[in-house]
């Protein structure tokens, strides 16, 4: 079960995420994905489960491995994010539904990179831990400079998928370290 969800959860995610930008195009505001999803409800819908689905269990995985379980007060505050997200449309003519759109979108991203960046942190896990810091710090700079895109938008994610996974795959060092003591 832990390779299903940590190699074919990410390869359906990331295929059908391409698949789905591949909508509005790759670059140019009107391809961010919340854009496509005015036009394709139901697909956006997909969308955002399927990320949930993929990072939250890989992100839970990998807790597992610890003694901390304040991850699961974020993931629910992220999961919110995203409930809103899908719940309400990008659309500046519907206001009220467009900030709740944004701040939906804006929690689930910076509560599920930072509870990423933590996991890593806490498992001593120091390379992916700068690696994904860095990419949240570029992917900021990027939507900043070019507002939403769907591959500026989809870049952590797909990070997070790859890094997630190979931390999961990986043999734990206590073990390993025990294993060569005896």
């Amino acid at each position: 079960m832990k390779k299903v969800l940590c190699i074919i959860a990410p390869i359906f995610t990331v295929a059908y995420s391409l698949l789905y930008a591949s909508l509005g195009g790759f670059s140019g505001n009107r391809s961010a994905l919340s854009k496509i999803g005015l036009e394709h409800p139901l697909l956006f819908t997909i969308w955002g489960i399927t990320t949930v689905f993929t990072l939250f269990s890989n992100i839970i995985i990998g807790f597992k491995r610890t003694k901390y379980k304040f991850y699961i007060a974020l993931l629910s505050i992220a999961a919110i994010g995203m409930l809103l997200t899908l719940c309400f449309d990008f659309d500046y003519s519907k206001y009220a539904q467009y900030i709740l759109h944004c701040v939906g979108s804006l929690t689930f991203s910076a509560v599920t990179g930072t509870t990423v960046f933590l996991l890593f942190l806490l498992t001593k896990n120091y390379p992916f831990a700068v690696i994904s810091a860095l990419i949240l710090i570029a992917d900021l700079i990027l939507l900043l400079i070019f507002k939403e895109t769907a591959l500026i938008e989809l870049m952590p994610i797909f990070a997070g998928y790859i890094m997630l996974s190979v931390h999961n795959l990986r043999k734990e060092k206590e073990k390993i370290e025990l294993i060569g003591k005896a």
